[in-house]
This record gives structure tokens, sequence and C-alpha cells, in this order.
């Protein structure tokens, strides 16, 4: 195995759980893996929790470790720091309250090298607290174009912490959101659109923390619906003049019938906002726009 891996973890407001995560991503049984921390301006001790970490536990490991840090600007601009930086055959995104299995990075690596697909995807284990978990499964897709369609239309996963992906397919024409709510979707989608192929890995490798109480996912539902529209408008304005053969030509439509739909029924500001959503859904969501507003 040659390939060299970038594991980027954006921090922010976690010292509950940076040690946790740390452990697991510092302690991969892969070796040439470059280690991205960026501090995305975190108020509290995550960050000296890190170092200690690194210093006491992971010597070895310290001149593999990059850590940036920058105002606080949100995860998506996290992330976008933490790929700027990257200079790995292939890229993984860690969440600093979640943590990942040991020999993770060895089996995806291993994978990619086996079926020669740009994106490997796996199973996530939910962990909700108290020792309780499910495993999120995912289909196993040919096309990753279909693939990309589905997740912005909600009708799979988005997550973009189970797709280990060539540095290649990130392409400088992508979109990074600047909200932090469904950003994962709204990146993913893009990056799958640009890879050539797709494999399963038919294993849960990563670890995702249900019951952190300060994460955004956690937001009541007419504030998550509402910044996730404005997230998904952002992402249809930034192709609106070069739609054609974009990540967006196929599904353009379902996009924003949707957000038409979040507009009507929890949050009328959107229309004022962007004055062309009234007049953008399907005929009977026009209509309703004309009645309603």
């Amino acid at each position: 195995m040659s390939a060299k891996v970038s594991i980027i973890v954006p921090i922010f407001k976690v010292e509950a759980y940076i040690a946790d995560c740390a452990r697991s991503v510092l302690g991969q049984s892969y070796p040439d893996i470059e280690f991205i921390f960026v501090d995305d301006g975190s108020p509290d001790r995550s960050v000296e929790i890190l170092e200690s970490l690194i210093r006491h536990e992971f010597p070895a490991r310290k001149q593999q470790v990059i850590l940036l840090r920058k105002p606080n600007g949100g995860l998506p601009q996290a992330r976008l720091s933490g790929l700027a930086a990257a200079s790995g055959d292939y890229i993984l995104h860690v969440d600093s309250d979640d943590w990942i299995e040991k020999d993770a990075v060895e089996k995806l690596v291993s994978a990619a090298e086996r079926t020669g697909a740009d994106l490997i995807h796996f199973f996530v284990r939910k962990e909700n607290g108290n020792g309780r978990s499910h495993v999120s499964t995912d289909k196993d897709y040919a096309d990753p174009r279909e693939y990309s369609a589905d997740v912005f239309t909600f009708r799979t996963h988005g997550y973009l912490v189970n797709k280990f992906a060539r540095r290649s397919c990130y392409s400088p024409d992508l979109f990074y959101p600047k909200i932090n709510m469904h950003e994962d979707m709204v990146l993913s989608g893009q990056l799958l659109f640009y890879c050539s192929t797709v494999a399963l890995l038919p294993e849960p490798l990563y670890h995702y923390r249900r019951n952190n109480p300060g994460s955004d996912t956690r937001q009541k539902r007419q504030r998550r619906r509402a910044l996730s529209a404005r997230n998904f408008l952002d992402l249809y304005e930034f192709y609106r003049e070069k739609m054609d053969g974009s990540p967006l030509e196929a599904v353009q439509g379902k996009i924003l019938n949707r957000c038409v739909w979040i507009g009507l029924r929890w949050d009328r500001s959107l229309f004022a906002e962007r004055p062309y959503l009234a007049k953008a859904g399907s005929w009977p969501l026009r209509l309703l726009c004309a009645v309603l507003l």
C-alpha cells in the first residue's frame, strides 16, 4: 500500500469528545497518513487537549500532524481550509465529536486499490448513548451521478464523513456552503458528480455521536429546514448561470420545489430574500405562492 491519505478534522467546542476522536484517528493502523486538524476559532480547551494528547500519547505521529488555526467560520469553511492544505492521494473527513475504527483507513485504501474506484463509501454506526447504536447502511450504487442525484433529493444519506475520495475528485468548481445545516449533502452531492466510479465497502467504519447536545443537528425543526433551504438555494444560485452539465442539471427542479415548500410552510422570509423563488417551483407551488404571499 503506497497511497497517502489526508484526514481532515475541524475542531470547535468539543473538549468533551476531542480525545476520543483524536485517539481513533492518530491510532490508525495505516502508516502513511497526514493528519490535518483545523481549529475553527474554538473558545474552549479542545486544541489544548489535542496538543497534549499528541505530545504524550502519539509523539511518533507528531511530524505527520498539521494544526491550522482560523477565525470561526463554520464547519464547511473549516473543511475547505483543511482541503487546501491536504497533500494526500485520498481524503477522509472526520468530525471531532465522532470516531473511526482503528483499521478504517487500511481497509479503505485496500478497497480503493482493489476496485480502482474514485470514491469508496461505507456504513455509519450511529451512537445513541448508553451503549445503544444502530448501523446506517447505504445502497450499492453503480453510477455516481445517480448517487449524486439521490443525495441532492434526500433519497439517500448525504454524509460526507463516509466518503473516502481521491483528492482529484475535489474539483476546483465545487461550491462550499457557508451554513451548518445539510452542508454535507451540498458538498458530497457535488463530489459524487465529479467521480467516475464509486464502490461500496459494506462495513460500519465510522461512529457518529448522536448524543452531543451541542450538535447543529439538534436545532429545532423549523430553523433546521430554513437553514437547509438557504444552503441549497446558495448552491442553486452558484450553478444557475452554468447549469448545463452541472451537478444540479437533473435535480434543480426538485431542489427548488423543496425550497419553495419550506418557504411556504416554515419561513416566508425566504421569498423576501430571494424574489425569484415564488415563481421558481412547479405550477401548483407557483399558484400557492400567488395566493398566499
